[in-house]
């Protein structure tokens, strides 16, 4: 027998369908990922079967494009452990990375892309290619002997080879302590930057670099936020009192970036920040300094590369996973994306959080 037609269920049936259609995908925005790490690059290097020739055209980008992620920000190189502890020259590492990175993206036929002027940042949500933004994790990498037969402008030449070679971004700092300035290692206010790292914010924003101040101590990115005469960003920082490490932004920090125009960008930790806190960190920071200065960092791996030093169908152990960490990309954005709206963030709030934040920084601060 055909169920009754009546006005509820026709009713019903209409509110479905338009939530239906209202429901957003990830492609339906321009999503940048603030920042990362190249731990899967270096696992998969790692790996004794080199059939798997490319990390990047054959693993990751097609995760990313399937996720609609149009926009990476990702490490360069910069002041990573291996250089910090002595292991390797900070220059000869950064150098490495920054290689490697080029000659990935080199063999992806455009699939990737730099993202080096203002004409290459995306304009509306990108189809079947994701763009790369190169940044530096730390200024160490670009120092030289500041002793004073250097004259001012030859101390600043690393810094504008790297921009020749397509980085458009550097993070004044790691956790340590470089020529630039003090990162958080040695507590959480530190210092102000250093003369030199003075001299390099003024000529990044010369050039057209975006300056990061994630690991920054809280000092170095007031002073940074003082000097800059272009936003500032924090790539990848969750918020205090949200989760209380020296890590984490204070509210006098979260002011000082939004006063330049900047973004906050917030980070998934496994077992540590669940979506549903970096939706509360987001609120937080859209009452207190407005939506558009807040961006996503990141929201875990995925089941591709689900840990740092885990390649599924290599790593021995038989570990499962859950969660996050056992899902795909586009999982994780439709999750986080519904999130939002289910808290009641506009449409056009929630495309400024997920990339419109960060775009707008690259517009603005990038050459011609």
């Amino acid at each position: 027998m055909t169920p009754a037609f009546t006005r509820r269920s026709f009713l019903a049936g209409a509110l479905l369908a338009r939530a239906a259609a209202a429901a957003k995908r990830p492609q339906d925005y321009i999503i940048v990922e603030g920042h990362r790490d190249i731990w899967e690059f270096n696992d998969r290097f790692k790996l004794r079967d080199k059939s798997p020739q490319s990390p990047l055209r054959d693993h990751l980008l097609p995760r990313l494009i399937e996720g609609g992620l149009s926009v990476v920000i990702m490490p360069a190189g910069g002041d990573s452990v291996d250089e910090r502890g002595g292991v390797t020259n900070l220059l000869e590492g950064s150098l490495r990375v920054l290689d490697m990175l080029l000659v990935e993206i080199a063999k992806t036929n455009g699939k990737a892309s730099l993202i080096k002027t203002k004409a290459d940042v995306p304009t509306r949500p990108n189809q079947g290619k994701v763009q790369i933004f190169l940044d530096l994790e730390g200024g160490g990498s670009i120092q030289i002997d500041p002793e004073p037969d250097y004259h001012p402008d030859r101390r600043l030449a690393l810094l504008r080879h790297v921009f020749r070679l397509g980085v458009r971004g550097m993070q004044l700092t790691h956790n340590g302590r470089n020529m630039l300035g003090e990162g958080i290692e040695g507590g959480k206010m530190g210092g102000r930057l250093s003369r030199f790292g003075v001299e390099v914010v003024q000529e990044m924003n010369r050039l057209g670099m975006v300056i990061g101040v994630s690991h920054l101590s809280a000092n170095g990115v007031l002073h940074a936020a003082e000097i800059s005469k272009h936003p500032i960003i924090s790539t990848h920082q969750n918020i205090n009192p949200f989760l209380k490490t020296p890590l984490e932004l204070i509210p006098e920090e979260v002011k000082a970036i939004a006063s330049t125009g900047g973004v906050c960008g917030v980070r998934y930790i496994d077992g540590v920040t669940a979506y549903k806190l970096l939706v509360d960190e987001i609120e937080h920071v859209a009452k207190t300094v407005g939506v558009r200065h807040i961006g996503v960092g990141w929201l875990g791996h995925d089941k591709g590369h689900p840990a740092t030093g885990y390649v599924p169908g290599y790593a021995r152990g038989g570990r499962q996973f859950s969660g996050v960490e056992a899902q795909s990309m586009y999982e994780h954005w439709e999750t986080f994306l519904r999130m939002l709206e289910e808290r009641g963030f506009k449409d056009e709030d929630i495309a400024l959080i997920v990339g419109g934040n960060f775009l707008r920084v690259m517009r603005e601060v990038l050459p011609s």
